[in-house]
């Protein structure tokens, strides 16, 4: 009788430590506490968010469930901040300064809402984030017209630059291009201006 119970409990030990189980085990893990520092995120800023960009053992967007036995999860909230506020750092560094107009101007939209990131502010949700320049000397920095800069101090234009960096830098966590926008303007009017559009990307797995 006690050689059977020892069976029984050896198949049962093997079990829980097969690789397939610990994978499970991992995954049901990191499930339970992504949704518990969601939740307790949404109770701090009063608000919901999305869900985080998951990295499971190296790959963007895996599910949680294909973790290796002793592989790694990581759950990155509000990627997209990071991306967003390192722009509006690199517009305000290699902005021209002649009167200072022109680097006061960078503005910040999200989803079409002007909004105002200054400090610790929380970047709300959106599918997409638009940051432009109301003023007519932004498309003398940037023109569309095939033309360079018209400017000394920043020959490869501004925005085009910083895009073309931001794309590279935070590739997998937001999708970035220089275009384009309509932008509104303080007269109540719109004019197409120069802009760097943000887009989060990387799916956020079987949570």
């Amino acid at each position: 009788m006690a050689d059977a119970f020892d069976r029984e409990l050896a198949l049962i030990v093997d079990d829980m430590t097969s690789p397939k189980k610990r994978s499970a085990m991992l995954a049901s893990f990191a499930r339970e506490q992504i949704a518990k520092v969601k939740i307790e995120n949404e109770l701090a800023i009063g608000r919901t968010i999305r869900k985080p960009r998951v990295t499971v053992d190296g790959r963007p967007g895996a599910a949680l469930g294909t973790v290796r036995p002793d592989g790694t999860i990581v759950a990155l909230f509000n990627a997209e901040t990071n991306s967003v506020r390192w722009i509006l750092r690199e517009l305000m560094d290699i902005s021209p300064q002649l009167t200072g107009a022109y680097q006061r101007s960078h503005t910040l939209f999200a989803d079409g809402i002007e909004f105002d990131l200054d400090g610790g502010t929380e970047l709300p949700d959106a599918k997409e984030y638009v940051i432009a320049s109301d003023l007519p000397y932004a498309r003398k920095l940037d023109p569309d017209d095939d033309l360079p800069a018209r400017s000394k101090q920043a020959p490869k234009g501004v925005y085009a630059a910083i895009a073309a960096v931001a794309a590279k830098r935070f590739d997998g966590e937001a999708a970035i291009h220089f275009t384009f926008r309509d932008i509104p303007l303080r007269n109540g009017e719109t004019k197409r201006q120069p802009a760097i559009v943000i887009r989060p990307t990387g799916g956020s797995g079987e949570i």
